[in-house]
């Protein structure tokens, strides 16, 4: 009889180990370990292994440290940022490009989920507690892959325009690990029960923003069928001055005269001060100018900007289901407090015209129609909301389905701690990690959100269509919401923000 938790990949036998009703297979090398010369290089492929090699513990996470907004939470906020025991401990090490395979059935051919996490590039990991791929493969019925990658400075920094010869391939580092998963998902998912030729890559937050990266990246090309990005699009790229700016600032903030200082430092001195070169505020790192880890437009790893690409065909090939949050950037504003608040209605005024807006006082009119009682900074939350997430998410759409893809678009409602967060950012993975009841919060009505969300990526994984119509500009309505007080298909208000964000700028 042959034994599930036993499989054969071309690098080599793998047990794992029977949980929830499935298997998981943890710990799976699929790059050699990025650490000593091979530190800020790009991934190499991983050793084959002789025998069988255990598969039933996880890996620790990728370098990081908590953001600093994490240790401020308040009262209100730090049970959804959290959990209810504090902030969890993060063990991590260099040695980190390892992936987990949660499987309902190996001997099946079952769609592939790829889920890459969130965190703002500067956090994040494969496993648990932050990803619970058993609970998503458990919900959707697919095999479930996540794979670390790198972050920060060790993941994206851009050392291609300043370390000279033999640097040329040290750029978006972090997205060539989650390349490198992705190949590793198309030549051995079989074995897993995977099907090979249904494989769809998805993220959330920084996640998302690496698979609107992922869609036309050559060493990326034919890996996945289909991409859901989860407050994310391809618009969160940065170009090759801004981060070779920020490389040069790295090197200056660690004293070091040349790159190759950067090999031989204790990892703990990189972590200790890469956040002091690039922006925290939520606005500042995301709106035009701003300084942040990220994709970054290079020529090489990234030939083409992404958006310009998809709108070009080049992913045209590739479904997609983009999805924002009503709102986003709620738990920023809660959680930074004074710090986030904007000087005065002209700083705001600014911010907005960064953005490429052509009539800031019209649209900052339009959101206190909206909101009549708004402050200051909840009127920069609603600007920022759809700045930085709901309005690329739907011009990453609008270009996919122009040049002649599938699109479709939801926008997430559900409130699971109440009216002062909303639906904020990363509020609907509580739903797809099947979180609800760990957080006490598994009412009837966020129950069935959850199931309607759930459903819909299963859908969408195995068939390409989750339920609702192509997204198209001109329709009236065909965007789908999940939770809220219009659950269902939705379509932006004719009102003087919708136009003013349309205006040329």
């Amino acid at each position: 009889m042959t034994d599930p938790c036993l499989v054969h990949t071309p690098t080599g036998t793998l047990r794992g180990n029977p949980r929830d009703g499935g298997v998981l297979f943890a710990g799976i090398p699929f790059a050699a370990p990025p650490v000593g010369p091979l530190r800020l290089r790009p991934p190499r492929p991983a050793r084959p292994w002789s025998g069988v090699r255990d598969a039933t513990e996880f890996r620790a996470a990728p370098p990081q440290r908590a953001p600093a907004l994490m240790g401020t939470a308040t009262a209100a906020t730090s049970t959804p940022l959290t959990g209810p025991a504090g902030p969890p401990k993060i063990d991590y090490d260099e040695d980190c490009l390892y992936l987990n395979v949660w499987t309902p059935d190996p001997t099946g051919r079952r769609p592939v989920i790829v889920w890459f996490y969130g965190g703002g590039f500067d956090v994040g990991s494969a496993a648990p507690p932050m990803t619970d791929g058993a609970a998503l493969s458990r919900l959707t019925g697919a095999v479930v892959v996540t794979a670390n990658y790198r972050l920060g400075a060790l993941g994206f920094l851009h050392l291609a325009d300043l370390g000279g010869p033999g640097w040329e391939g040290s750029s978006n580092l972090g997205l060539q690990d989650q390349a490198m998963a992705l190949r590793w998902v198309r030549d051995s998912i079989a074995a897993f029960g995977g099907d090979p030729g249904n494989v769809t890559a998805a993220g959330e937050s920084a996640g998302a923003f690496c698979v609107g990266a992922l869609l036309t990246m050559p060493a990326a090309a034919g890996t996945f069928d289909r991409a859901i990005l989860s407050s994310g699009s391809t618009a969160r790229i940065f170009d090759t001055a801004t981060a070779t700016a920020i490389a040069a600032d790295l090197l200056a903030a660690l004293d070091l005269k040349s790159v190759d200082g950067l090999l031989d430092l204790p990892v703990e001195r990189i972590l200790d001060v890469q956040s002091s070169v690039v922006d925290s505020d939520i606005g500042r790192r995301n709106l035009p100018g701003g300084r942040s880890w990220g994709v970054v437009h290079d020529g090489a790893v990234v030939p083409r900007h992404p958006h310009q690409a998809v709108t070009d065909g080049a992913a045209a090939g590739i479904g997609l289901l983009v999805g924002a949050n009503r709102d986003e950037v709620r738990l920023f504003q809660v959680m930074q407090g004074a710090a986030y608040q904007p000087a005065d209605e002209a700083a705001l005024l600014a911010e907005i015209r960064r953005a490429g807006v052509a009539a800031p006082e019209r649209l900052l009119a339009g959101y206190r129609h909206r909101a009549p009682n708004a402050s200051l900074a909840d009127l920069r939350t609603l600007f920022l909301t759809d700045a930085v997430y709901r309005l690329p998410a739907s011009r990453l759409a609008a270009a996919q389905t122009a040049a002649g893809g599938r699109a479709h678009t939801y926008l997430f409602a559900a409130e699971p701690f109440g009216t002062e967060l909303g639906a904020f950012h990363a509020a609907d993975l509580l739903f797809l990690f099947d979180g609800l009841e760990r957080f006490g919060k598994a009412t009837p009505e966020l129950v069935e959100v959850q199931q309607d969300l759930t459903r819909a990526w299963a859908l969408f994984a195995a068939t390409g269509d989750p339920g609702w119509p192509v997204y198209d500009p001109a329709a009236s309505a065909n965007t789908r919401q999940f939770g809220g007080d219009a659950d269902g298909i939705t379509e932006p208000p004719d009102d003087d923000v919708t136009s003013a964000w349309t205006s040329p700028a």
